[in-house]
């Protein structure tokens, strides 16, 4: 094809028509010019195609590992659920002015004065996608809004729960285990005490009718509360990226 043209050049120029050879000059750039403009679609085409790509399994990724992580967070939830309304009647119980509950009942209900709600936050795709500046492919940018927000409502939590690890380990918590020897003695039968640390129901009730104990299990109660409140924000802020990133998806054009 080089050849053909080159051939046709030479003869334009052996035969004087410099008009016309000027003209074929012309054409020629215009179709090398055109070629380039071409090859230029076609390549920035197949990289508009491969980001493409590249963004699909980025919003696949984040939509799994955001699905896993909810339904992890939602079932500490259920059970942090479960333990603040046990814990809500055991104190409605206890702060009445006479015990209407057989003890073995109410300690049943005890499990929120030991138990935690255990979640920890783990997004290292959405971490790394973000770090690697792949996050920036997402458009919308209401995704990352939402994402500020899940990642501050986990600061929140772990904020709330460092308060109530410290009064466990050093706060009112802590003092009342000083005064009688276990937590567990307010939620488990005797026979799983150890001997030294029972106590009749006389005594169990004395405990019980102490102001600074309904205080301190109230404090206990309002803690795992105000975490699980965190830990809706975080879920109802996953949903609402994957469906974001779901619309996302839909939109890409492979």
């Amino acid at each position: 094809m080089i050849e053909f043209f080159r051939k046709i050049r030479y003869d334009l120029i052996e035969k004087n028509k410099v008009g016309k050879y000027l003209k074929y000059a012309i054409g020629e750039i215009v179709l090398v010019v055109i070629g380039i403009l071409i090859a230029l679609s076609l390549n920035n085409w197949n990289e508009l195609r491969k980001n493409a790509i590249i963004k699909q399994q980025l919003i696949e990724d984040l939509i799994v590992e955001l699905h896993s992580s909810r339904a992890v967070i939602n079932d500490a939830i259920a059970l942090g659920n479960s333990l603040v309304a046990d814990g809500q009647l055991y104190l409605k119980h206890i702060g009445s002015r006479e015990l209407t509950i057989q003890i073995d009942s109410l300690k049943k209900l005890g499990d929120f004065i030991t138990y935690g709600i255990p979640y920890d936050l783990n997004l290292p795709i959405y971490e790394d996608s973000k770090s690697s500046g792949r996050l920036s492919m997402i458009t919308n940018k209401k995704v990352l809004m939402l994402y500020a927000e899940i990642m501050s409502a986990d600061i929140g939590g772990t904020i709330h729960r460092k308060i109530s690890n410290d009064m466990y380990y050093n706060g009112s918590d802590w003092e009342l285990r000083k005064e009688i020897g276990l937590s567990e003695i307010l939620s488990a039968p005797n026979e799983m005490i150890p001997e030294r640390f029972r106590l009749n129901e006389e005594e169990f009730l004395k405990i019980l009718a102490r102001p600074s104990t309904f205080a301190t299990l109230n404090n206990s109660l309002q803690m795992k509360f105000n975490r699980i409140i965190y830990m809706n924000r975080i879920s109802n802020g996953m949903t609402n990226v994957i469906e974001l990133l779901k619309e996302e998806k839909d939109n890409l054009r492979i």
